[in-house]
């Protein structure tokens, strides 16, 4: 309604004239013609940009694993530290590793099993330099830094098996903490080469073009 009121005090005052030829003008294009692509993207005009966006959702993944990326993305996991802030049972120390609090981005990045797991998987791929340091920022700078490295059917690749590996570590977490397994790298590792596999043959195209081009086993 504020809208509208503001629109009659600016065209109060105009008057139309018969004999002159009047032209609508689309300002949110180059054009000055309207079209729904133009119109979609104004409505984001002042949105703020979240990086990881892209990234989650234009990789190919199940949807279950793109949600929990979302969750991951914003801090959302129950992990030891959100635990004790809202007065909740949690585990003493990280569940994979048992040397460090557990925190999100110490349980993907940080945590020594993690780094372990992320290697012997990249390794296979020959991308094991792209592995998680000691001392890295966090999960999300990590993707990102990574995601500059790489291009085309490899970028494509390499997100999907991120989104995979933080998936299976998750899960594998999990079930530590409320099934007692014990955690281990060859399952892990075995269970994700399995997962890419069954990825590839359901339409990950960017695994089919590293699966391909994955150096033999010697």
């Amino acid at each position: 309604m504020i809208e509208y009121l503001l629109l009659w005090e600016l065209l109060e005052n105009v008057e139309l004239q018969p004999d002159i030829e009047y032209t609508h003008i689309w300002q949110f294009s180059a054009t000055g013609q309207y079209s729904t692509k133009s119109a979609y993207k104004a409505l984001f005009i002042g949105s703020t940009h979240f990086s990881p966006w892209e990234r989650i959702w234009k990789s190919w993944a199940p949807s279950k694993c793109k949600i929990f990326m979302w969750i991951v993305a914003h801090k959302k996991c129950w992990t030891a530290d959100r635990l004790t802030r809202k007065g909740l049972p949690h585990p003493v120390a990280c569940p994979l590793c048992d040397q460090s609090d557990e925190t999100l981005d110490h349980l993907l990045v940080s945590c020594v099993f993690s780094r372990q797991v992320w290697f012997i998987i990249l390794q296979g791929f020959g991308l094991q330099d792209l592995a998680p340091q000691v001392g890295e920022p966090s999960f999300e700078e990590g993707w990102e830094n990574i995601n500059t490295r790489v291009s085309g059917q490899v970028k494509k690749g390499l997100n999907s098996i991120v989104i995979l590996g933080a998936w299976t570590l998750w899960n594998h977490r999990n079930r530590y903490v409320f099934d007692g397994a014990v955690p281990s790298l060859s399952t892990i590792a075995s269970h994700i080469n399995e997962e890419l596999m069954h990825w590839s043959f359901a339409g990950a195209r960017g695994i089919s073009f590293l699966l391909a081009q994955a150096p033999a086993a010697t």
